[in-house]
């Protein structure tokens, strides 16, 4: 006995844990609560301590003798830990299964090999750490037949034990799990939030979690799982392990990202399909557009959601189609055709559309629509139909030639022109149309054929009544797809009157070289670098200089010594640019006096673009300068008369307002206290006139203000230009119950105005719209504020004004209409209106039409910057106020 626990003891030391007296050791670890068992070289058991005994239910006997791996359930397990005993290897905190006499043991193992002095395998040291216990054989059954993958794992993420389900889902036998690192199984794109959801759940920053992650089978595959993971906790709290349930989620997970993909790609040609696509329901009519149809349209998915598509259809249009796509929705009948879509910008795109209703998957009644932009194709086929009426009305004959040259198509021109008619030409070639000139025909067909194109030839055409043309043939090949030369086009131009304009230019050349000898103005030529070298008898006669005091440079010796260094100059850079050119100098008379002269100066190029010569005239406009001055002296006195004339209505207007004060107080009063109805309509008829006189005596004031001004001064505050239509919209409406204004407010619509002048733009315009309306509604008010610089102002209502008044509508004192009550007043609404604009550093434009109605449209700057025009109050150097708009200095 002495001598086995001295031998026990001596593996126990080599194993290289314990030192001290062998017998002392073994009695220690004999009565150790950690289970120890130590095998010799073989691996069988020599040795076990009592705690190991009780938690196996086995006596000593019963265990010293047999092989270790037989107390192992998983006898791979062993195995495995014998050969890293065997490499040199410690193995600490690995899993086991042990066989208990009443079920299984699960233990963590950590084991140390006893080596001789050689290095030699002598022995090994288990030790077995809880849970040390038999295992509850329902829980362990449950657990195995669980179709959830089970496992549990230490807090240092090794494995402890997993259930067959698991197994089966990652196709790994136990072996290759138990003991491992838990995270060295999650696929490497997943395992860094794996890892920290763990350390959250270790640190008790969350009670449990549930992650969706990849999980590596043991082919390397990669299969989508998902987690709901836990920990075990001991009776004071303490985290003991972890342990997690495993589903596996691949089937759902490929079918989510089938789904996904097929949504991706719907999107994707969505995005690239070439065609506007429409989507619309029963309750919320559209609900989707794509980047296509937002393209042609100009209108993004908020601006059509539900039923705001309707705006992007042409006026015109809008019931035809409206009415079809009810029909494809409630009758399942497809519509189809072409109609016009309206742009926000005003602008018109033709489209190719169809509608059909269908069925969504979940059986919801949907209706689907497409348009193709066709407008290059309608106006291609305009563009055809009007050249067709030009081929049709030219006067030129035109022909399309068969490659041999006879005649294939021809139009009217060609039979007037020849005299022939239509049965005479076709089948013909060409030359015999054109006698005595058959040879030059064909050889220029030849060259067509080649692929040239013939300019001009010169022939002559007999007709049948024996009138005689000059005309001249042009050719040019018609190519077919592959290139090659599939036809011929011919055009004749009778060209009999231009050889008789050419004939009679001739002549008045003639008569012009005898005009330039006789006339008052100065003629002369020079050479290319402007030096001159030719006679002019009208210099002579003028400047008093003969030939030879003129030639080269001389000439500048009539120009007076104060210009000459300028002219010099000036006439140098002329030559230098090779084009036109003009200057003013005062030019020395014969008689010594000086004349102001205007000198104007153009080349004459040869054919290859060259300065052949220089030709000019010096016209003497002494007498047109005085002409001038007498013409801004009457000017300076017209603006001081319309001064005083403007001074005189704003003193008038003013002296007006006080008797008219006083007339509409009484009126008021006599309101208030009369009880009459005959006087109180008498009273409100002077009260209506009173007020319409005060709105005139305004108009006026402010149109002397703008005389005297220079323009409107504006006090700029913070505004809403969306809010002041509003309110002017509702005070209109309260006057005229009957006149509906819609307004459309698009964007910000906020900046930096006069509050109190943008409402009496807007009062004007929307005024007048009411007043000049046609059908329903009677007007549309926008207010775009999208751009960040600039807001935009339009109304628009179905009135149509005369093109003859456009031109003028802003002038003051101008109506939109002749006569009827609805042109009471000055005129000056419109002309204030600019002004306000202006002021503004904006602009106000209108257009109108039969089809599209009347707009008005302002534009002014979102922060308006100090004008760069003429200020108010700014006056010229006569002392006469500047309109805004003249350039200051």
């Amino acid at each position: 006995m002495a001598s086995e626990r001295r031998y026990i003891g001596e593996l126990l030391a080599a194993s290289g844990a314990f030192v001290g007296d062998h017998d002392d050791l073994v009695e220690c670890l004999e009565q150790s609560a950690v289970g120890i068992c130590v095998v010799d070289r073989t691996g069988a058991i020599v040795w076990v301590n009592a705690a190991l005994c009780a938690a196996l239910g086995r006596d000593p006997d019963d265990c010293v003798g047999r092989h270790a791996a037989e107390l192992h359930v998983d006898p791979e397990v062993f195995t495995d830990i014998w050969a890293r005993l065997g490499a040199g290897e410690r193995v600490r905190g690995r899993p086991a299964r042990l066989r208990g006499t009443s079920g299984t043991c699960d233990v963590v193992l950590s084991a140390s090999a006893g080596r001789d002095p050689r290095g030699a395998l002598v022995g090994a040291r288990f030790c077995m750490r809880a849970p040390v216990g038999p295992a509850d054989p329902a829980a362990a059954a449950m657990v195995a037949g669980a179709p959830l993958g089970i496992v549990r794992a230490q807090l240092d993420g090794t494995v402890l034990a997993v259930n067959r389900a698991l197994c089966d889902l990652l196709a790994r036998p136990p072996a290759e799990l138990v003991g491992h690192d838990l995270f060295a199984l999650t696929h490497p794109e997943d395992r860094q939030f794996d890892q920290e959801k763990f350390a959250q759940l270790c640190a008790e920053q969350t009670r449990s979690y549930a992650v969706a992650k990849r999980l590596i089978r043991g082919d390397g595959s990669a299969v989508w799982t998902r987690v709901h993971a836990g920990v075990v906790r001991g009776p004071g709290g303490e985290p003991r392990f972890w342990f997690g349930l495993v589903e596996d989620i691949d089937a759902a997970r490929l079918a989510e990202d089938e789904r996904r993909r097929r949504e991706r790609q719907y999107e994707l040609l969505s995005r690239l399909s070439p065609v506007g696509i429409f989507l619309g329901e029963a309750d919320n009519e559209c609900v989707f557009v794509n980047e296509e149809w937002v393209r042609i349209t100009g209108r993004t998915l908020p601006e059509v959601r539900g039923g705001g598509w309707r705006r992007a259809l042409h006026p015109d249009d809008a019931e035809r189609v409206i009415a079809g796509c009810r029909r494809a929705f409630v009758e399942a009948e497809p519509f189809s055709g072409e109609w016009r879509m309206l742009r926000p910008d005003g602008a018109t795109v033709w489209v190719l559309g169809q509608f059909a209703g269908v069925l969504d998957g979940a059986g919801r009644k949907l209706y689907v629509g497409t348009i193709t932009d066709i407008t290059a194709r309608v106006r291609a086929e305009l563009d055809r139909a009007r050249l067709a009426v030009i081929v049709e009305n030219a006067a030129d004959a035109l022909f399309l030639l068969n490659p041999d040259g006879t005649v294939a198509i021809w139009n009217p021109g060609a039979e007037k022109l020849l005299g022939h008619a239509g049965a005479e030409i076709r089948g013909r070639f060409l030359g015999d149309l054109v006698p005595g000139h058959g040879r030059e025909i064909e050889a220029a067909l030849r060259r067509v054929l080649a692929g040239d194109v013939v300019r001009e030839l010169e022939a002559q055409v007999r007709r049948d009544d024996g009138a005689l043309f000059a005309v001249t043939v042009s050719a040019c090949p018609v190519h077919d797809p592959t290139g090659e030369v599939s036809a011929i086009s011919v055009i004749l131009h009778d060209v009999t009157e231009l050889k008789d304009v050419e004939q009679a230019l001739r002549t008045s050349e003639s008569r012009f070289r005898g005009l330039v000898e006789a006339t008052a103005q100065i003629v002369w030529s020079t050479d290319p670098s402007g030096a001159a070298v030719e006679d002019s008898p009208s210099w002579r006669a003028f400047t008093g200089l003969t030939l030879e005091e003129t030639l080269g440079a001389g000439w500048l010796d009539a120009v007076a010594p104060e210009d000459r260094a300028r002219v010099r100059e000036t006439w140098k850079q002329i030559c230098s640019s090779r084009r036109p050119g003009s200057m003013e100098y005062r030019l020395r008379r014969a008689d010594g006096t000086y004349a102001a002269t205007e000198v104007r100066a153009v080349p004459m190029l040869g054919q290859d673009g060259e300065v052949r010569e220089w030709v000019g005239v010096c016209v003497d406009v002494s007498e047109k300068r005085r002409v001038e001055e007498q013409r801004e002296a009457l000017v300076a006195d017209l603006r001081r008369a319309m001064h005083y004339q403007e001074m005189f209505m704003a003193v008038l207007g003013h002296d007006l307002r006080s008797p008219l004060s006083a007339i509409l107080m009484a009126t008021s009063l006599g309101l208030r206290r009369s009880g009459d109805e005959r006087t109180r309509r008498v009273l409100h008829q002077i009260a209506s006139s009173g007020h319409r006189m005060l709105r005139m005596i305004e108009q006026l004031l402010d149109v002397t203000r703008i005389r005297a001004a220079g323009g409107l001064e504006i006090r700029p505050t913070r505004a809403d230009l969306a809010a002041i239509c509003r309110t002017i919209i509702d005070e209109h409406q309260q006057a005229n119950p009957a006149a509906r204004v819609v307004l459309d407010v698009r964007g910000e619509t906020r900046g930096t105005w006069d509050v109190d002048r943008l409402s009496q733009m807007a009062s004007n315009l929307i005024g007048n719209a009411i007043q000049h309306a046609e059908g329903a509604p009677v007007a549309t008010a926008q207010v775009d504020g999208r751009e960040p610089g600039v807001v935009r102002f339009v109304v628009h209502n179905r009135g149509v004004i005369a093109p003859e008044m456009l031109g003028a509508i802003f002038d003051p004192f101008q109506r939109a209409a002749k006569g009827g009550a609805k042109t009471a007043g000055l005129g000056l609404g419109l002309y204030i209106t600019e002004q306000i604009a202006l002021a503004h550093g904006g602009s106000v434009a209108v257009e109108s039409t039969r089809t599209g109605g009347t707009y008005f449209r302002v534009e002014l700057p979102r922060h308006p910057r100090p004008a760069t025009l003429s200020p108010p109050g700014a006056r010229d150097q006569d002392g006469v106020p500047l309109l805004r708009g003249d350039v200051v200095g």
